[in-house]
Parts: C-alpha cells; structure tokens; sequence
C-alpha cells in the first residue's frame, strides 16, 4: 500500500515530511517515480496529467490537495472512488482574515487615507458604522460560510447568498436571483466565494453587476473566471464599482501586461488569500486515509461534473 504524491507545480518535499510523520508505516511515491503501480493505494494530488488515476487498479481514493475543484473537473476521466476535498481550516481561517483585512481597508477609507498622507494632509474621513456596513458573502460553502461567520462577528452585517436556503446565525440568509438581486443592491463589499463550474462561469457579468450600488467594493478570493473580467473593468472604469481587491485570475500568472496592474483602483495579490500548510493539510490527509482505512466515509466528498446527474 502506498500514496502517490504530486504537488505539481509546487514543492512536494514538505509534503513527504509530514505523511511520513502522520503515517510511518504507509510509503510516500513522488510522481511520476511510481516503481509499482498496483501498490498506489491512495492519490494525494494538485494538477495531476490527464488520465494518469486510471494507471492504478487497486486505487481506493483522490485526495485533491486544495479546495477548489476545477482541476478534478478539467480530468476527462475518473476511476470510480470517492475524490476528497482539502479542507484545512488554517486555510479556511487565513481566507477569512484576509476577506476582513479588505472589508476594514474600504470601510474605514484606508486607501484614501495613504493618498492623503503622501501630501502630508491631516483629514478626517467619514465613514459607515460596522453595524450599518453591507458586507455580500456570495457562495455559502465550507470557506464562504466561515468567513461570513468571521466577518458577522466583526459587527459587520452580513447578507450570504446561496442557491439553496441556509441557515447561519448573524447572518442575513437569501437564495435565489431576487434573493441575489436584495444582496447586491445592498451590498458595501462583494465577496466572491463561488467555486468556478460551468454554472457559475462569468457569473457576475455585466447585468450582475449593474445591481451593485453605486460605489461598491469587490473582494474575490474564489476563481477568477466567477467574474466577466470585461464587464468588471467596465464597472471600474465608470464608477459603478469603487474598488477591488483581487486574489484570482482567469489566467494565473496575471501577465505583465494585464490593465489591472495599472488601474489605480484594483489591488491585486497572487492568489495568496489561503495558502496551503504542508504540516496541517497532511493531517487532514492523514485523518481522511485512516477513516478509509476504517471503512469510514472521507470528508467532505466531491462528485465531479463528470459523474453529476
């Protein structure tokens, strides 16, 4: 029995350090120095090569090594067992403090504030109470939901939308276009959390966000095709939309050459929001494969577009 790893295109050595301390006794094969395949009993990968998970017949389980599904639902094929999310809540937390640390930098005019200290001005600006500040959490998922929570307990209030009906405490709970509709129209800060699927591609175009009231931040820290980059510099560009703070591109690296690099009212960051620990994702994997070994149920399940009915 053992794990086949693979990062790509990030480092795989930490990684093998901490399965090999959570789980001694089961090897770790780096790909692609896989010396048996009938001994991959488990698959811990990012972005794997196409129809590489068929190699292995005595495969049991895909633990995705992130929280976003794209790359599993960009594979044309997949061998029939259970496919695991990462869900890491350091990841989940450090997202949430980072969809904070924007809400705060809008609310509070922190951008204004360092144009006025660069002439050495001593004003002070007007600003909206927490309690009577609209901050959008759009997705409800695992990372939506703990960061509506972080920010609701901030005194912010707090209006989540999801396509079914949920239930969170301090949080306006809607569903549904007009329930969407209510969120935007309200909405201070957006913040994006939507998985990027063939429903939610450019999800927020350009009817989307003429909802917006006049002024309104973006946050995205989920995908960057949720959004219709030409309608979202539109928005920009004529005031609609105040600022953003990006964290996800359509096309990662952002080239040098990309327009939001020079607009003075987009900040973008290179998908930093939530980075993965080698040292607690492990243990998570760790805590997965033993339950497997149990003949428990992994968590949390995905079922890929290519298997949803």
């Amino acid at each position: 029995m053992g794990i086949l790893l693979n990062n790509a295109p990030y480092d795989n050595d930490p990684w093998v350090h901490y399965l090999n301390q959570y789980l001694p006794d089961i090897p770790v094969f780096v790909y692609p120095d896989v010396p048996d395949v009938k001994a991959v009993k488990y698959a811990a990968t990012w972005d794997h090569p196409a129809g590489d998970f068929e190699r292995y017949p005595n495969l049991r389980a895909i633990l995705h090594l992130g929280a976003g599904m794209d790359l599993i639902d960009a594979q044309p094929t997949l061998p029939d067992v259970p496919i695991v999310r990462l869900v890491d809540p350091e990841v989940g937390l450090d997202m949430a403090q980072f969809a904070l640390y924007w809400t705060l930098h809008f609310q509070r005019n922190f951008e204004q504030y360092r144009t006025l200290a660069r002439d050495s001005r001593w004003d002070r600006l007007d600003y909206i109470n927490s309690k009577r500040y609209n901050v959008a959490v759009v997705g409800l998922g695992l990372i939506g939901t703990q960061i509506a929570q972080t920010i609701a307990s901030n005194r912010f209030k707090v209006l989540g939308w999801s396509r079914r009906s949920q239930i969170l405490e301090g949080v306006t709970n809607l569903n549904g276009e007009d329930g969407l509709k209510r969120a935007l129209e309200h909405a201070d800060v957006v913040i994006n959390c939507l998985p990027l699927n063939d429903n939610t591609h450019h999800f927020f175009d350009s009817e989307k966000l003429a909802w917006l009231k006049q002024g309104a931040n973006i946050i995205n820290i989920s995908r960057g095709g949720v959004f219709d980059d030409t309608a979202l510099i539109d928005g920009l560009n004529n005031g609609r939309i105040g600022a953003a703070a990006l964290d996800v591109f359509a096309v990662e690296p952002l080239p040098e050459d990309h327009v939001y690099w020079q607009m003075p009212n987009v900040f973008v960051t290179p998908h930093m929001s939530g980075a993965t620990y080698a040292r607690s994702a492990c243990r998570t994997l760790a805590d997965n494969i033993e339950r497997l070994e149990a003949g428990e149920d992994p968590f949390p399940i995905y079922i890929p577009k290519s298997k949803q009915s």
